[in-house]
């Protein structure tokens, strides 16, 4: 049993090597798990699911995604900052914000998400400053794929939430694209790269992603519950603005 955890689970993180098939499916049992542990909890605590709860929680997440990239580069080294690790502190601490934000809305009538966006804020503000530029060339190889990627999300009819999501999603897959093809990354998801291993080039991914996440968001649409909705669509974005954040920074860094 040991041998196992190490090959499947220890190995990938102290070796780099990337996520299998094994891992994979644990971790997104855990994040299915802690998803529906989270919806319950917003329910008992009566918080709406909408854009004011996004912009609470992005500065957070924002800033663990900085942790991990700071990680990544050498300046921070304990395993605490790698996954899952890093999403289960992450996971924690902004519960305990939020707690303790609505809390203080009950009690003195100063929106939660006020709080918790400025409190995010400062963290975040403080760790980007730990953040290196190194990489510009990258910046001129996703320009323009951006620019294709609006000018899409403006002709597409759709619902601003459903656009963002989509756009958050389809970023990550750009700056994946790009990390690959001109920068020497590598692929570290499973399904992504047995993706761009079939099809022989990292931008097949894109164009996948597209649709899948598309017809998903319409798919989600249809279903009664609205919160339920939302919830599902911010979960989306949330793992989109994750992984694609990190790997900019990282390529940024060149790390």
């Amino acid at each position: 049993m040991s041998s196992f955890f190490e090959k499947y689970f220890v190995e990938p993180i102290i070796q780099k090597e990337g996520y299998n098939i094994v891992n994979t499916l644990f971790y997104s049992f855990i994040f299915i798990l802690f998803a529906f542990l989270t919806f319950e909890l917003l329910k008992k605590l009566k918080v709406k699911i909408n854009r004011e709860l996004f912009l609470a929680i992005t500065p957070f997440i924002l800033s663990f995604i900085v942790l991990r990239v700071l990680k990544d580069a050498g300046i921070l080294t304990s395993y605490v900052f790698v996954t899952p690790n890093i999403w289960l502190l992450s996971f924690f601490s902004i519960i305990i914000f939020l707690s303790l934000s609505i809390l203080v809305e009950r009690k003195f009538k100063i929106p939660y998400y006020k709080m918790m966006f400025i409190t995010g804020f400062i963290i975040l503000s403080f760790l980007l400053g730990m953040i290196q530029i190194k990489n510009i060339l990258a910046i001129i190889y996703i320009i323009p794929f951006l620019f294709v990627l609006i000018l899409l999300l403006t002709l597409i009819k759709d619902s601003v939430e459903n656009k963002f999501t989509l756009g958050i999603q389809i970023f990550d897959s750009i700056v994946t694209a790009v990390s690959i093809n001109w920068f020497g990354y590598e692929e570290q998801h499973v399904l992504p790269r047995i993706i761009i291993e079939k099809t022989g080039t990292p931008f097949s991914f894109i164009f996948v992603k597209f649709f899948v996440v598309y017809i998903s968001l319409k798919i989600i649409d249809q279903h009664e519950d609205k919160q339920l909705s939302n919830f599902i669509k911010l979960l989306i974005a949330i793992l989109g603005l994750a992984t694609g954040l990190r790997d900019l920074l990282r390529l940024l860094w060149y790390v």
